[in-house]
């Protein structure tokens, strides 16, 4: 029996460092395929002090984004940790996870406020609702975090008698699926005068339900594998979601800024 769940222990193991190392190549692979596009969001400010906000959001969701890849797949693939010197690291990596979740949210919700033509009652909702996710989802990170050492690395994970980071993907989906319904009923209801104008909006109703269902796939592997009680595994799809959260949300900021380039 301990034969068995030492195996599977494992198994755990060597299935999460494939996870990540494909999340790093994937990662790596879109940030040089879309190298171009900086240079064009970076070619269009007219000064370095006064960038435009979609390019700041750009910058940000960019670099937040490798470095939350980064730290966290340093404190999983390193060996010299124990678990005194673990105390000093092991939210580091679930902070910037949060950072860039409320970058990525940010993203979604000016993207909700300009489609919904900009209703100051609808802004002042979004912003709520922003502030209310980010709150609970900073809290439901963070909260009963625990050092993991195992063969010298350091991951965190969720140790309390009630598993509360589940629920911060849980949050994340539902501020997801209210950004992505409120944007969506908006852009049915535009009457497009031309076939450009039809154009741009079906691409921001493709990229608004394309995020949803690609992120709320990374969102689900998370919540599950933090719902089990295994410390050793809770964290096997961070990586996946910090990856794909990345190139998603990028991937918004760069559509709307060629569909607005080919429209001019």
């Amino acid at each position: 029996m301990e034969a068995l769940e030492r195996r599977l222990s494992v198994d755990s193991v060597t299935s999460e460092k494939y996870l990540r190392v494909a999340s790093i190549s994937i990662a790596f692979y879109d940030y040089i395929l879309t190298l171009p596009a900086e240079w064009r969001f970076y070619r269009s400010q007219s000064s370095i002090f006064h960038i435009s906000l979609a390019c700041a959001l750009f910058i940000l969701i960019r670099y937040v984004s490798i470095m939350a890849i980064v730290i966290s797949n340093y404190g999983f693939f390193s060996t010299a940790y124990t678990l005194q010197t673990c105390q000093n690291y092991y939210l580091v990596a679930p902070a910037f996870k949060a950072i860039q979740t409320m970058v990525s949210q940010a993203i979604l919700g000016i993207r909700t406020f300009n489609i919904a033509r900009r209703d100051r009652r609808i802004g002042i909702a979004l912003l709520l609702l922003y502030l209310f996710s980010i709150s609970v989802e900073w809290f439901s990170d963070l909260f009963h975090r625990t050092p993991v050492v195992v063969d010298g690395n350091c991951t965190s994970a969720n140790a309390g008698k009630v598993l509360s980071t589940w629920f911060y993907y849980l949050a994340v989906m539902v501020y997801d699926i209210a950004m992505v319904t409120i944007s969506t009923m908006y852009l049915l209801r535009y009457n497009p005068l031309s076939t450009r104008v039809e154009r741009l909006i079906r691409v921001l109703i493709y990229d608004g339900i394309g995020y949803f269902i690609v992120l709320s796939a990374a969102n689900v592997l998370n919540l599950i594998l933090y719902r089990t009680t295994n410390v050793k595994t809770q964290s096997a799809g961070a990586s996946i979601g910090y990856a794909v959260t990345w190139i998603m949300s990028q991937r918004i900021l760069i559509n709307i800024r060629g569909a607005h380039h080919s429209r001019a």
